[in-house]
């Protein structure tokens, strides 16, 4: 979803998907139970009425992405004003091009009748050369961290930069994270770090949330260096700039429409993107995470462990898991093994 629009309207944009467990039986008493858990915990969340983001919000915004997003963006509009883009299958061709371009505009049309505000192109290149300053800051601290991972863990790491999603101050976000950026660079490198000996992990797959945390303790207490994660709140999403060169609108379109979802059928995006992460950044071996009940990943688990394991000669391993912490025991004898395989 085009954030600079929201940016550029003079709102303030706050990610509403909740990643825990504490509602998801309040969304199974409207939703199946073999949902995904982020899609029944959101909509628990939003219906629960103990969301102070929820219940502050004056328009929620999403795309139809998967199918158990799309339909419980049907039941939120009895909850909340709710704006659906409709986001093509395919990022390839003329038709789905300008059919994201039009979503774009209607949004666009959407948020000035909403605040009553006219969002003139200036504004969305000032919201976009803004939102690219983030991006860049954001790497940089990937980045610093790669250089000198002593001070800080993956999970610190992998919790200051999805915290960061979750805050409304962005721009007093950006400021810690600089200073946090500042503390790494000037922190010495201690003789006692073995981290570099470790085989390098690629997290790819779904977004997690504070299950993240517990699989990335998993893989670096069983030997494991994580040297990237490409999910849906980090590199897929920060790692192409939004061009500042052309129409702000049509550079919107390009940028949004070509990010590496499992939606888009086919999608080469997110191999190219695997790609470029194993050669640039020396990676091992791939793990790739699903969600329980998420098709898209689930489904495009095969042609990416044939890929990793044949195209590129790195070792692969697949894990499916939920919310819960119900198969912690089981994960780390996986994630033991094939740190041992490698």
């Amino acid at each position: 979803m085009p954030i600079e629009l929201i940016l550029a309207s003079g709102a303030k944009s706050i990610r509403l998907c909740d990643t825990t467990d504490n509602h998801i039986l309040e969304g199974e008493v409207y939703l199946p139970r073999n949902l995904c858990n982020i899609v029944k915990s959101s909509y628990g969340e939003a219906i629960s009425g103990k969301s102070p983001y929820f219940n502050a919000v004056d328009l929620i915004v999403g795309e139809t992405t998967c199918d158990g997003k799309k339909k419980m963006l049907e039941y939120l509009r009895d909850v909340k004003p709710t704006f659906v883009m409709q986001l093509p299958q395919r990022n390839e061709g003329e038709e789905e091009y300008l059919l994201w371009k039009n979503e774009i505009k209607r949004l666009r049309k959407e948020l000035e009748q909403k605040f009553d505000v006219e969002i003139t192109n200036g504004m969305l290149q000032n919201a976009i050369k803004k939102k690219n300053e983030e991006r860049l800051i954001l790497k940089k601290l990937h980045e610093s961290w790669l250089d000198n991972p002593t001070i800080l863990s993956t999970s610190d790491i992998y919790s200051i930069l999805s915290n960061f999603n979750y805050r409304m101050d962005k721009e007093l976000a950006l400021e810690d994270i600089k200073e946090v950026i500042n503390i790494i660079k000037n922190e010495p490198i201690s003789n006692n770090y073995k981290k570099s000996k470790a085989p390098r992990i690629l997290l790819t797959g779904c977004h997690l949330g504070e299950k993240m945390d517990r699989i990335i303790d998993i893989i670096e207490e069983s030997g494991g260096n994580i040297a990237c994660i490409e999910t849906c709140d980090w590199m897929k999403v920060n790692e192409d700039l939004v061009r500042e060169d052309i129409d702000p609108i049509d550079a919107l379109t390009e940028k949004y429409l070509n990010i590496a979802c499992p939606v888009m059928t086919p999608n080469y995006n997110r191999f190219n993107l695997i790609s470029k992460i194993i050669d640039d950044y020396g990676i091992n071996g791939v793990i790739n995470l699903v969600f329980q009940a998420c098709l898209t990943y689930s489904v495009e688990s095969i042609p990416l462990k044939r890929f990793v394991t044949e195209d590129k000669d790195i070792a692969y391993m697949n894990i499916e898991t939920n919310l819960t912490k119900s198969d912690v025991g089981q994960l780390r004898t996986r994630a033991e093994a094939f740190i041992e395989m490698m």
